[in-house]
């Protein structure tokens, strides 16, 4: 553990102190009780090994049955904080709870405020699934807020990205998350879907190329990794060839259906380069069926925002669930708010720029 090598000598000292033993104990007695000491120092923290740091934190609120909820992490020191919605009539823990479909939805990433970013809640796309009957987990991955810890998943830098690997490193927070929530007791088996947005859309097709068994299908919008929209480029993406690349390798080895939404006017990843990375996929092997809608607002990167935006991929969606799984996705009555090894990637061919994986 960290604590042996940077400050496990003071705080051994601080224990002797204490306790007064240099007067008291011979030097065998002392040996043995410096062990112990160590012993104590090196065993395994809470955050490692507690199973019971886990689950639901404080009451529900009002707004779709809001919680905080604390999930596992790819690292033990650094649990993952979380917010869960559920529809009504589901209860926190419960072994004759009726069982839900859940979806697990994953937020991009911004160097300028990742460290002082608010809980993901994405309100309104978590309440379209809600509102058909899934519980929604958003979990906070390493690097970002309330989490913290180390950046796992940035890996090399905008000179020299590694998009395969932070892909990857993603992905095992994701995975962890979805692998605790898969054992409650109000969660359907093998019917987690799994969503992300930007680099966390990124992220869910990584965590594809494993093909979790819980997992039934993944829908990435707007993903990719080092969109640079403030360039004067604004179209500049660290790494683009790296990215497709590394797209062709996740799709080798996916065999889950992935659903990709993309819009005209995305000021990170340009329809172009949304069509590159899923023919990239398909021709590796996988899934992909790829709709880009029309410019949508000011910038189409925000696709998952608001309301206005169900009427434009809600559709599709419904379509795309329907047709790959068991859960329900029909609207419910709601009460209205208050308030699998991969390898790494070989170079692969740019594909055309303007030809999708499927029709849009």
């Amino acid at each position: 553990m960290r604590l042996i090598g940077c400050c496990a000598g003071a705080r051994r000292e601080r224990v002797r102190a204490r306790m007064g033993w240099k007067s008291r104990l011979g030097a065998r007695a002392l040996a043995l009780l410096n062990a112990a000491i160590v012993a104590a120092l090196a065993a395994p923290s809470a955050a490692a090994s507690d199973e019971s740091l886990y689950g639901p934190f404080g009451p529900e609120g009002p707004r779709l049955r809001e919680q905080l909820w604390v999930l596992p992490s790819a690292d033990g020191d650094y649990p993952l904080r979380a917010t869960v919605f559920r529809p009504a009539g589901v209860p926190p823990k419960d072994g004759n709870a009726p069982r839900h479909p859940l979806v697990i939805i994953n937020h991009g990433t911004s160097d300028a405020t990742r460290l002082s970013v608010a809980m993901p809640v994405y309100y309104w796309l978590s309440r379209w699934f809600v509102e058909r009957g899934y519980v929604v987990v958003l979990p906070q991955r390493r690097g970002h807020g309330a989490t913290g810890g180390p950046m796992a998943e940035a890996i090399g830098n905008c000179a020299n990205p590694d998009h395969f690997h932070s892909g990857l490193a993603a992905a095992d927070d994701i995975e962890g998350a979805a692998r605790y929530m898969a054992k409650q007791p109000f969660i359907a088996a093998g019917e987690t879907i799994v969503v992300g947005i930007s680099s966390g859309g990124w992220a869910s097709l990584a965590l594809a190329s494993r093909n979790p068994e819980s997992i039934r299908a993944v829908i990435n919008i707007a993903g990719g990794r080092g969109g640079r929209p403030f360039e004067k480029d604004k179209h500049a993406v660290c790494g683009e060839k790296r990215l497709i690349e590394a797209a062709h390798a996740f799709g080798q080895s996916a065999r889950l259906p992935t659903l990709w939404l993309y819009a005209e006017n995305d000021s990170y990843f340009r329809p172009g380069l949304a069509r590159n990375m899923a023919s990239a996929w398909t021709d590796g092997g996988g899934d992909a069926e790829l709709h880009v809608f029309p410019a949508y607002g000011s910038d189409g990167h925000n696709l998952a925002d608001d309301r206005a935006g169900w009427d434009v991929w809600g559709a599709t969606l419904e379509h795309f669930l329907a047709s790959r799984s068991k859960a329900p996705v029909a609207a419910l009555e709601v009460a209205p708010d208050h308030a699998t090894p991969v390898s790494a990637p070989a170079p692969v061919a740019t594909a055309e720029p303007e030809r999708p994986a499927h029709a849009p």
